[in-house]
């Protein structure tokens, strides 16, 4: 396969008409990455993340990019790397699954679209008793989930995601109890990760943090993206409650070795 320049990446940009959030992050070069392609003519992409996440996007009958996945795949197992695949087309999960079938495991998740009127026009929580505040080193130190280690994972680093990211917290007495980030981020997308204090559910501070996340990318021009595990609940109806809509269907396939997606 080809290895596409970053020369290239623009038109890919305008050429892509759907993919994760990630995809985005490399072609901005906000995180790094890669991008190969099947020819010249750019048929069939397959994009790569530093820590080991990819997407297949274009045209299924590429044996190139199947070919260049199965090596992946063995790649991450014989050094205990991380493989983790995104497939959008259905036509693509079968050929991944037809190949690489013994040696992954795959779930199903929804990608929403953003409703701004819904999300403006909802019933919004002022203030609550805790105090809100965006993430900096010291929260990260002191954090609640999303640690030095995570940042290092989605961001390269945590200083890059202190650069270029976005994240809020809730605190108590000085006790971080909730936390809003985005797990991915480019120059026109940001997706959300949101964690909770287990002995603070139930008091709306999920959906308060994450107001907070969508408010400051509207302010930014950005569009916020949503995504979840089909059986995840809690985490559909909360952003169904904050306007995301028209959740579809697209497949995850991630190594037997390692635990699912924490997005």
């Amino acid at each position: 396969m080809i290895k596409v320049t970053v020369e290239n990446y623009s038109i890919i940009k305008e050429t892509i008409e759907r993919a994760p959030t990630f995809v985005y992050s490399i072609l901005d070069q906000i995180i790094e990455g890669a991008v190969y392609a099947d020819n010249e003519s750019i048929h069939s992409l397959l994009f790569q993340t530093k820590s080991g996440i990819y997407y297949v996007y274009g045209d299924p009958s590429s044996k190139k990019v199947i070919s260049k996945l199965a090596a992946l795949l063995q790649e991450s197992i014989e050094e205990s790397k991380r493989f983790t695949l995104f497939s959008y087309s259905d036509e693509w999960s079968a050929k991944i699954e037809q190949r690489l079938n013994d040696n992954v495991y795959k779930l199903e998740r929804y990608n929403f679209s953003f409703d701004i009127n819904a999300f403006n026009n909802r019933e919004k929580r002022d203030s609550l008793d805790y105090e809100c505040i965006k993430i900096k080193q010291p929260q990260i130190d002191r954090c609640l989930e999303f640690d030095n280690q995570y940042y290092e994972e989605y961001w390269d680093s945590t200083d890059n995601f202190l650069e270029k990211g976005v994240g809020f917290c809730l605190q108590h007495e000085n006790k971080i109890i909730s936390e809003a980030v985005s797990i991915f981020k480019s120059h026109q997308f940001a997706e959300i990760d949101i964690i909770t204090d287990t002995n603070y559910r139930g008091k709306g501070l999920a959906s308060f943090i994450a107001e907070k996340f969508l408010d400051d990318c509207l302010l930014n021009d950005l569009q916020p993206c949503w995504d979840c595990d089909i059986d995840n609940y809690g985490s559909y109806h909360l952003g169904v409650k904050l306007g995301f809509t028209n959740p579809v269907k697209y497949t995850v396939f991630y190594k037997s070795t390692i635990n699912q997606l924490t997005m």
